[in-house]
């Protein structure tokens, strides 16, 4: 007796039907939405070394990430769609023991300007809780960027020109570190989503 589905027919059925849905699966990832395809991340600008922190603030500049000199963070806000969000994105924090208090970030401070939380230029605010291995943790494993959405203060800063042509990201301890604490911050960026 033979069978509808012998082994040669059945065989060539089965690649048939592999590659069908091959061609289909590939079609469906190929027509995305262009909102799906432009949700990658966009790095604006980014400090070019690391940053240790100290009892006194700490200015950072960050560099364009496109390297024209002439692409201001004004400029390339202005050209954000409004779905779009900019974040302060602070990765590799660490430090040999906890420094013991907040630091205060802020975005273009005027160098005769006093940090102060709630000044037009205070982004947020750090800790270092998680920067720190306890005794029996891993001594490799990195810690999880820190992420602040600073899209209203940058809309802020721009509107009322207190955003600079060279930007800098200012960080201030609240008070004094603990002895040999070493806080160090490994990339401060400033990224589109």
């Amino acid at each position: 007796m033979k069978y509808a589905f012998s082994k040669p027919h059945f065989a060539g059925l089965t690649l048939a039907l592999v590659l069908a849905l091959l061609f289909a699966y590939s079609g469906i990832f190929a027509t995305q939405p262009q909102s799906m395809q432009n949700s990658k991340e966009m790095v604006l600008a980014a400090s070019a070394h690391a940053v240790e922190l100290t009892d006194k603030p700490v200015r950072v500049e960050l560099v364009s990430e496109k390297g024209d000199k002439n692409a201001s963070l004004g400029q390339m806000l202005e050209s954000l769609p409004a779905s779009r969000s900019v974040y302060l994105e602070l990765t590799g924090l660490h430090a040999v023991e906890q420094p013991g208090t907040l630091f205060h970030l802020y975005l273009d401070l005027p160098e005769d300007v006093t940090p102060k939380p709630g000044n037009a230029w205070h982004l947020g605010s750090i800790n270092f809780y998680n920067a720190v291995a306890g005794p029996d943790a891993p001594k490799d494993k990195p810690t999880l960027p820190i992420s602040i959405d600073i899209t209203e203060a940058m809309r802020k800063l721009l509107s009322s020109h207190k955003l600079a042509s060279a930007n800098t990201i200012t960080i201030a301890p609240t008070r004094a570190l603990e002895a040999d604490s070493k806080p160090m911050i490994g990339q401060i960026a400033i990224v589109v989503k």
